[in-house]
C-alpha cells in the first residue's frame, strides 16, 4: 500500500478520534452547566430555607423598628455567618434587606454591614422596585454568572419583615474549568496513544500484508530479476482466514493461471517458429523474415542440402534419416552467430542468413566448410553415404534478394554433383 494511502488512513482516524474529544468536551460541559444550574439551585434553597428557619420575622421586624440589639438578633447574626462561613466556597452573601421607596436597609448580614446600613438601589433593583416594597413573589437574578435570590418573609399577621438575600459565588461550572481543560488534555493524549496503536495494527495486519501482495506485480510484469528468489507463499498470506487471506488466494491463482499461460504461449510461439526435430527456425518463419532480409546492408546466403537422404531411409529406415539431418544441424549450427538465421526449409534443405557481414566473415565460413569437405553425416557401419552440400551468394549494397537466393542454391547444385563424383554415390 501506498503511503498515501496510510496517510489518510491515519489522518481519517486522528479527524475522528479529534471530533471524539471535541464533542465529549462540550457535552461533559454542558452537563456540568446543567449540573451546575442545578447544584446552585439546590444550595440556594438550602440557604434560604436555613435562613428562613432560624429568622423570626415578628422579631427582625420588631429590631429593625427599635434598632435593639439583643441576645437574640445576635445569635441569628452568628447562625446566618456560620452557615455561610461554612459554604463560602459556594454562598458569597446572606442578608436580610427591608425595602422602602427610597433605599433598602440591612437587618442582618453575613457581608459585615451593620443594622440599619443603607441599600442603594441599582438599575436592577428600581426596575423591581414594587415587588420588592409588595414582597409577594420570589425573585430570582442572574448578574455576571452569579445568581442572587430574594425571598420574603412575613409576620404572623402577614406584613412584610423583609427579604432574604443569598448571593451565591462564581458559578460551579467555571470552578470546574481548569478540570475540565486537563481531562481535555488527557483526552488528547490518550487519542493521539490511540491513534498510535491503530496505526501500528493496521500496518501489522493490513497496509503490510498488502504491501506484499503488491510486491507481487513482479509477476505480473514477468521481471524474473525482480521476481527471482521470492516465494509465491511468503509474497501471499494465504493462511489467513479473513478477506486479505481470501485476495491472496485469489491473486495466487490468477498469477499461477497467467503464468502457466504465458509459459504455454511462449511454448507455443516457439514451436510455431522452430523445426521440431532440429531446432532450428522453420520455413513458416523463413518467408515471415524475408522482408527483413531484402532490407540489409550487406547479406551472405549459404544453401545446404543433404545427399542421399532419401536413400538413407529407405535403406536403413526413417530413423538413421533423422540422425543424418541432426548431424546436419548441429554441424551448421556451428557457424551461426548473433546476427545470423538459420532455418530449415525442407526436408533435408538448411538456409543460413547472415546480415551485416563482411566479406571477411564469409571467406573464413567458406574456408572451414571447403577444409571439411566432404563431410559425412551417416554412422561409420551405414552402408549408404550422405553429406552435406552447400553454396553460397554474398552482396554488399544494392541487390535483388530472390536473385541471391538463386545463385546460392544453383552453387549449392554444383557442389553437390561434386560431390556424387567423389563420392561414387547414385544419382537420386
Amino acid at each position: 500500500m501506498s503511503k498515501s494511502i496510510r496517510k489518510r488512513i491515519g489522518l481519517t482516524i486522528s479527524c475522528v478520534l479529534a471530533h471524539f474529544v471535541i464533542i465529549s468536551f462540550i457535552v461533559s460541559f454542558i452537563c456540568v452547566l446543567s449540573v451546575g444550574s442545578e447544584y446552585q439551585q439546590s444550595i440556594a434553597d438550602s440557604a434560604l430555607d436555613f435562613s428562613e428557619l432560624t429568622i423570626n420575622a415578628d422579631t427582625a421586624k420588631e429590631v429593625f423598628a427599635t434598632r435593639n440589639i439583643n441576645d437574640e438578633f445576635v445569635s441569628v447574626n452568628n447562625k446566618l455567618y456560620t452557615y455561610q462561613n461554612r459554604s463560602k466556597n459556594v454562598i458569597e452573601r446572606i442578608s436580610v434587606v427591608v425595602f422602602s421607596n427610597s433605599a433598602g436597609s440591612y437587618i442582618y448580614d453575613t457581608g459585615g454591614q451593620t443594622l440599619g446600613s443603607r441599600v442603594d438601589y441599582d438599575n436592577y433593583t428600581e426596575s423591581i422596585k414594587a415587588e420588592l416594597i409588595n414582597g409577594r413573589n420570589e425573585i430570582q437574578r442572574i448578574e455576571s454568572k452569579q445568581l442572587t435570590i430574594y425571598r420574603p418573609i412575613r409576620t404572623v399577621d402577614d406584613r412584610l419583615a423583609g427579604h432574604i438575600i443569598v448571593k451565591l459565588n462564581q458559578p460551579f461550572e467555571y470552578r470546574f474549568l481548569p478540570v475540565l481543560i486537563a481531562v481535555f488534555a488527557g483526552l488528547v493524549l490518550l487519542s493521539v496513544i490511540i491513534v498510535f496503536i491503530i496505526v501500528i495494527y493496521l500496518n501489522k495486519k493490513i497496509f503490510r500484508p498488502i504491501k506484499q501482495i503488491t510486491d507481487s506485480t513482479v509477476y505480473l510484469s514477468g521481471d524474473d530479476s525482480a521476481s527471482e528468489g521470492k516465494d509465491t507463499s511468503v509474497i501471499f498470506d494465504t493462511d489467513r482466514s479473513d478477506e486479505i487471506g481470501q485476495l491472496s488466494k485469489a491473486l495466487q491463482k490468477i498469477l499461477f493461471d497467467m503464468n502457466s499461460g504465458a509459459e504455454h504461449l511462449s511454448q507455443a510461439l516457439y514451436d510455431a517458429n522452430h523445426d521440431g526435430m532440429t531446432q532450428m527456425l522453420n520455413k513458416r518463419c523463413y518467408h515471415s523474415m524475408i522482408e527483413k532480409f531484402t532490407k540489409s546492408e550487406s547479406i551472405c546466403i549459404i544453401y545446404f542440402d543433404v545427399n542421399n537422404l532419401k536413400l538413407m531411409n529407405d535403406t536403413h529406415g526413417h530413423e538413421s534419416g533423422d540422425y543424418v539431418i541432426k548431424r546436419a544441424a548441429d554441424y551448421i549450427r556451428e557457424f551461426i552467430d548473433k546476427n545470423d538465421y538459420c532455418f530449415r526449409t525442407g526436408g533435408d534443405e538448411f538456409v543460413l542468413i547472415m546480415l551485416d557481414c563482411s566479406f571477411r566473415d564469409i571467406d573464413h565460413i567458406v574456408t572451414r566448410l571447403d577444409r571439411d569437405c566432404p563431410y559425412l553425416l551417416n554412422r561409420e557401419s551405414d552402408t549408404v553415404k550422405c553429406a552435406l552440400s552447400y553454396g553460397f551468394a554474398y552482396a554488399k549494397g544494392e541487390y535483388v534478394y530472390d536473385d541471391l537466393v538463386a545463385e546460392a542454391e544453383a552453387n549449392m547444385y554444383e557442389k553437390k554433383t561434386e560431390l556424387k563424383k567423389q563420392l561414387n554415390m547414385p544419382d537420386r
